[in-house]
């Protein structure tokens, strides 16, 4: 009996121990997959969060327009760019007034520009209207320097050059006419003018409304004339213009060309090729007044030439050793012996100038002239002297 009690009590345990098992390994089962709900979800996160990917895939169609919509952008540009860099063409509906006092120091005719100047300052301020394009007295004055002659003849000259159209008046009613019809003129005026001097040259721009004519003065010193600054500001009578009157230059800006011609002086080296060569204003005087005797009628690039014939005996080391010996050398210029009836111009000076800073002419080994070949070293002609290399 006692057995049997005992075998049912370890029934009972051994029951209890299963039960208490399979109760244990049902608890870290539920445990488990609560453990693993986080994970499942962290999985979907992961998922969920790589959607932008996805979406950045989805999107790549538009990405690849990028390049399409930045290409057309970028041609924008390029389309552009020549109506934003094409510079317009500016018209200028009046004739600007300049001075001839603002240019002292700027050598031409016997004087400078502010002495000697109203013809050159007047043909800037009618070729600044005639091709839109701002010309200075100075511009003017550099561009007329080459070429020899009187003042309106070198007007003439510059106006034929710049391919602007004028027509000379030497009938006074006709020019004053021709300003009644919306053209401009300039006139030069004598002695027997109210402009003091005489000689002067003054542009005739148009008409008042009673009227008069109306003048730009190069000279502003006439402003403040008596007689004349009143005329200067109010218009002139017709009679106040015959008096005096030696003749205009007619220009009618409908007869210009559509691409007008633009003087731009040739640039100079950057480097002399002379260097350290500083002249003395006697020596540029003397070389000035060397080149008039000796190349007053010949075209500016001989005038300019024997200029460098000079600086180049001087610079090769096989001549004298100065200006002035040079120049007073034993039979070497002809014309030394009247240098004293020299009357140089801007002509001569800008000869010196061009020739010492360039554009050149010669070559510098070049050092004789003469209107024969003194050697057989022949480089070439200018006017009537025959240039030449040393022996």
């Amino acid at each position: 009996m006692t057995r049997y009690i005992k075998t049912a009590c370890l029934i009972v345990v051994i029951t209890i121990a299963l039960v208490s098992a399979a109760f244990f390994s049902y608890k870290c089962i539920r445990q488990a997959t609560v453990d693993a709900v986080p994970e499942e979800t962290t999985g979907m996160t992961e998922a969920a969060e790589t959607v932008p990917p996805e979406t950045a895939a989805t999107t790549v169609p538009t990405e690849e327009t990028v390049p399409e919509e930045t290409a057309a952008e970028t041609t924008v540009p390029e389309e552009t760019v020549p109506v934003e860099t094409e510079t317009p063409k500016v018209t200028i509906d009046a004739v600007p007034h300049y001075h001839q006092s603002e240019y002292p120091d700027i050598r031409y005719g016997n004087g400078t520009i502010a002495t000697s100047g109203s013809s050159v300052a007047a043909l800037a301020m009618v070729a600044t209207y005639m091709t839109d394009h701002v010309y200075t007295p100075a511009d003017i004055a550099d561009y007329a320097v080459q070429y020899g002659g009187s003042h309106y003849g070198r007007l003439e000259k510059v106006s034929d050059l710049m391919q602007i159209p004028w027509k000379r008046a030497l009938n006074v009613n006709e020019a004053l006419k021709a300003v009644r019809e919306g053209k401009v003129a300039i006139a030069l005026m004598g002695s027997r003018s109210v402009f003091p001097g005489g000689n002067h040259f003054i542009v005739l721009t148009g008409v008042t409304e009673d009227g008069k004519i109306r003048v730009l003065d190069p000279d502003d010193r006439d402003y403040s004339a008596w007689g004349v600054g009143e005329l200067l500001e109010n218009g002139f009578p017709d009679g106040k213009l015959i008096a005096g009157y030696e003749g205009a230059w007619i220009y009618d800006k409908t007869q210009m060309p559509e691409e007008p011609f633009i003087y731009e002086p040739e640039p100079a080296p950057q480097e002399s090729r002379y260097p350290g060569l500083e002249l003395t204003d006697a020596e540029v005087e003397l070389m000035a007044d060397l080149i008039f005797m000796e190349a007053q009628s010949e075209p500016f690039e001989g005038q300019q030439a024997v200029a460098e014939v000079i600086f180049n005996r001087l610079k090769s080391g096989d001549f004298q050793s100065s200006i002035h010996s040079i120049i007073y050398a034993e039979e070497q210029f002809a014309a030394v012996k009247n240098l004293y009836l020299a009357k140089p111009t801007d002509t001569q000076y800008k000869a010196i100038e061009r020739a010492l800073n360039g554009p050149y002419v010669l070559p510098e080994d070049v050092v004789f002239y003469a209107k024969f070949a003194v050697n057989k070293k022949i480089w070439g002609t200018i006017g009537s002297h025959i240039f030449c290399y040393s022996y």
